[in-house]
């Protein structure tokens, strides 16, 4: 996520903007490694990621695919390598400068992930294992440890080749140090290391296929198929595939026939397939009568069908949105098996911003706000916190997961931050129709969703086009409207049982819904956010 200046919606963008912005890539290195070593017995990986507006899906989708892609695909139609940006946090600073930060970065995510695997092997020893459980994971930990100084010295040995290769010509030590110096030994160490990390976590390249809902459009269900047939006909273009799209022809035939030409284009390895925006088209059928919705639906569905039974050409399938629709009816297969990662604890923190990188990442920012309103840092982050903040994306389990980070929304704190530290509701100005709609047509009255212990876990819940009963609370989770918190309800040395707490995450949220059902108008939106922080004497005027 940007640090300065405007929300950069696309990673071309965001790269070519030279600005700083926190580094996901262990995080990523792990969903990735996850995909490639998932087994779906005769057919493909098909995974989800559902999270809110304004927390980075498309970014965090199109850095997995610029990890993962074969040299030589295109770029957003950018010839850029982007690869070394994602691995890496640059700064503006000299050629000598930038060539010791990459590889001290490039360190950092290698010492991140040995704490990774140290703390992973402390939480099996404390789980109540005894003397012998203990030795073994500690020699696991030597173990992987020794992995990883094994990259280190490949690595290592890499750039002496090379450099050696390249001193050959020269007599003196003079040049050899030139040589070490310039552009292409830079080159060669980010390279080198980011295919050393890729190698170490499993992520192998593969020609990916990217498809892209967001700007779907119909109004009945031919232009539904048709606007399906006119995404598909792009990736034909953009993989240099000579075809022609006939009138009597369906979404899934030219999807199978896109992937047949993609297994005769690569036949030696299996593509990877990221479909962002993958709710999209069912939103746009649901502004359809039944009948229609139905056969919009049941035609996309379909078409993902095709995925299920394309093991020989895909190895796995990533499915991002902000919303977790069924993906299987009565009318169509679909996709029956989808592994949702959204709650994965390993993941809870891909998203989005924690306090403690808000506070790294806009540290000068804060202090002038803080300044200007006359209370500490601390305070102003206490601040942004009860506006932006509050999001869990795991269970906050004492016993297994006790540090699962609660979130700030990256993109209002973005806005926030470019428009002088003024904390007003930035979510409103997100297209909520669905939402709208949901509201409509059930009871506005959810004192049954907010404030009571004992609730099942909506969360994890699929919903369908038409929203009913408790299916509005889950949108309403998943949507970011409300974060959920564990509440153990039976806890002794047998068995223990919990259930869980729905409560709005911030005042950004509260005041978007109240927005959304109609409670407040536009102009309240102009009006910052109800928060107090009591200031402190030092910052109190005479």
């Amino acid at each position: 996520m940007n640090s300065n200046s405007q929300v950069y919606s696309t990673l071309s963008d965001l790269v070519l903007s030279d600005q700083v912005y926190k580094d996901k890539a262990d995080m990523l290195f792990k969903l990735i490694s996850i995909m490639e070593d998932h087994d779906g017995l005769g057919s493909p990986g098909i995974f989800m990621m559902i999270r809110p507006r304004g927390f980075g899906l498309s970014l965090i989708s199109q850095s997995i695919q610029n990890l993962v892609k074969i040299e030589g695909e295109s770029d957003d139609s950018l010839n850029i390598n982007t690869t070394p940006k994602i691995i890496t946090a640059y700064k503006n600073q000299s050629s000598q400068n930038k060539l010791n930060s990459q590889m001290q970065s490039t360190v950092s995510i290698i010492d991140s992930a040995t704490t990774s695997l140290k703390s992973e092997s402390e939480n099996n020893n404390s789980s109540g294992a005894d003397t012998a459980d203990a030795e073994d994971s500690e020699n696991k930990t030597k173990e992987d440890t020794s992995i990883l100084d094994d990259i280190k010295n490949y690595i290592e040995e890499l750039v002496s080749d090379k450099k050696k290769d390249e001193g050959d010509d020269f007599s003196d030590q003079k040049s050899i140090d030139e040589i070490n110096a310039n552009a292409s030994s830079q080159e060669l160490l980010v390279t080198d290391e980011i295919d050393a990390i890729k190698t170490f976590y499993n992520v192998k390249k593969r020609p990916v296929l990217s498809l892209d809902f967001k700007h779907l459009r119909a109004k009945n269900p031919k232009e539904f198929s048709e606007g399906l047939l006119d995404i598909l006909q792009e990736q034909f273009w953009i993989n240099h595939i000579e075809s022609h799209i006939d009138p009597y022809q369906t979404p899934k035939a030219y999807f199978d026939k896109l992937l047949n030409e993609l297994n005769k284009k690569y036949p030696s390895v299996k593509i990877s397939i990221m479909i962002d925006n993958y709710d999209v088209p069912f939103m746009v059928a649901s502004e359809f009568d039944h009948e229609q919705c139905e056969e919009s639906v049941c035609d996309y569905l379909d078409m993902l069908n095709v995925i299920k039974y394309s093991n020989r050409t895909v190895k796995w399938c990533l499915l991002s949105g902000h919303i977790n629709f069924s993906l299987a009816s009565e009318t169509s297969e679909g996709l029956p098996l989808v592994y949702d990662l959204s709650s994965e604890p390993m993941f809870a923190a891909l998203f989005g911003f924690t306090r403690e990188d808000v506070q790294e990442v806009y540290q000068k920012e804060i202090a002038r706000f803080s300044e200007n309103m006359k209370i500490s840092p601390e305070q102003y982050l206490d601040m942004l916190e009860q506006c932006y903040g509050g999001f869990l994306f795991a269970d906050n389990d004492e016993m297994y997961n006790p540090d699962c980070p609660k979130m700030l929304c990256p993109a209002c704190i973005a806005h926030c931050m470019t428009n002088n530290g003024k904390l007003l509701p930035y979510s409103a100005s997100g297209r909520y129709d669905f939402l709208k709609n949901a509201l409509k047509n059930n009871s506005k009255n959810l004192s049954w969703l907010f404030g009571k212990d004992g609730q099942d876990p909506l969360f994890s819940d699929s919903i369908e086009t038409d929203v009913k009963g408790k299916q509005l609370g889950t949108l309403l989770i998943q949507l970011g409207f409300a974060t959920r918190t564990k509440v153990i309800i039976n806890h002794s040395d047998a068995y223990v049982t919990w259930r869980y707490r729905f409560e709005f995450p911030n005042l950004d949220m509260k005041k978007t819904f109240d927005y959304v059902s109609e409670e407040v108008s536009e102009e309240d939106l102009i009006k910052p956010l109800d928060v107090v922080i009591e200031t402190t004497s030092d910052y109190e005027e005479d």
